[in-house]
């Protein structure tokens, strides 16, 4: 009697163990499919069966931090503004033949808006948008491509961003490395140049003189990482002000994407100490990637030379 009910209970052991071992592995399964995850700027956390192989991005600036991470085998599809933006085109062009043939798809309008039947026809596995694009946005997913949405809002912002989509391609590690550089050598930086702060006068890009990025920017936030200050008081990203408010501010440094004539600014004293300058080539300074650091350096020399000269920028 005791021998039956001994193997009862083994057979009932047997049978629990291999349950649990079959739903182990099924779960294990499970994880495995959707194993890649990474949240976006909109909080959706974006799962994907194995990595992105074939990407379509239609924010530029995620495209540039694409080769930072060497993926751009990857990309399908990029902005047909790469094409039309000079500056930046010469410089992709040396990263990519395809870019410089113009041989790579360009899903998008002149404006930015996007061509979804262009996209749907790459097949693409992930598409990477801005998230202001909403329309674009609810019209991917309403056709089942994955869509990883970016803002670029502040540096922290910049780093998460870069971590998912580093995560989503594959290059986990990579991104680490960058962000990691990144940090460190901002928090450098941070250390006080003992000089009395300069008020900075940034004007955005294509001649904007008048249009500007006021506290709390991500512009601002560079600013204040150089040791330098923002002299426009508004807190307000796109602020549009008149000659007559950039004369009562009257900033020691007026920084431009590319030189102008400032006619309308000639009697300030920046201007007449020829304390102006390009950020040129604009390439090496988008703020909406990483690179709000070599923004934040080239700032630091412009506004101290003497505590942080050329020969430490260039290196």
């Amino acid at each position: 009697m005791n021998c039956k009910i001994f193997h009862c209970i083994t057979l009932i052991l047997s049978f629990f163990i291999f349950f649990q071992s079959c739903h182990s592995s099924s779960s294990k399964k499970s994880e495995q499919q959707g194993e890649i995850k990474a949240e976006d700027s909109r909080g959706k956390m974006v799962s994907l069966p194995q990595e992105a192989k074939r990407v379509i991005v239609l924010f530029e600036p995620s495209l540039d931090e694409i080769y930072m991470l060497h993926a751009e085998d990857k990309v399908v599809g990029i902005p047909q503004q790469v094409f039309q933006n000079e500056d930046k085109f010469e410089f992709y062009a040396k990263l990519d033949e395809r870019i410089k043939n113009k041989t790579i798809a360009t899903p998008t309008f002149g404006g930015g808006s996007s061509n979804i039947e262009t996209i749907v026809g790459l097949q693409p596995d992930l598409a990477i948008v801005y998230e202001q694009n909403i329309e674009t946005i609810q019209q991917l997913e309403e056709l089942n491509i994955p869509v990883f949405t970016v803002s670029s809002l502040s540096q922290d912002k910049i780093y998460k961003e870069l971590l998912g989509m580093g995560t989503l391609l594959e290059k986990k590690q990579r991104a680490e490395k960058v962000v990691s550089y990144v940090k460190a050598e901002a928090k450098k930086l941070k250390a006080p140049v003992n000089e009395k702060p300069k008020k900075v006068y940034y004007a955005w890009s294509k001649g904007r003189i008048f249009s500007t990025s006021g506290k709390g920017t991500l512009l601002d936030l560079a600013i204040k990482l150089s040791g330098a200050e923002n002299a426009c008081p508004l807190e307000m990203e796109s602020s549009n002000v008149g000659a007559e408010s950039i004369y009562k501010w009257n900033p020691d440094l007026i920084v431009l994407w590319n030189l102008y004539q400032l006619k309308e600014l000639d009697a300030l004293p920046a201007v007449k100490s020829k304390q102006v300058f390009a950020k040129n080539p604009a390439f090496y300074y988008d703020p909406h990637t990483v690179k709000f650091l070599l923004f934040a350096k080239q700032l630091r020399n412009w506004c101290y030379p003497s505590a942080y000269s050329t020969e430490q920028l260039n290196k």
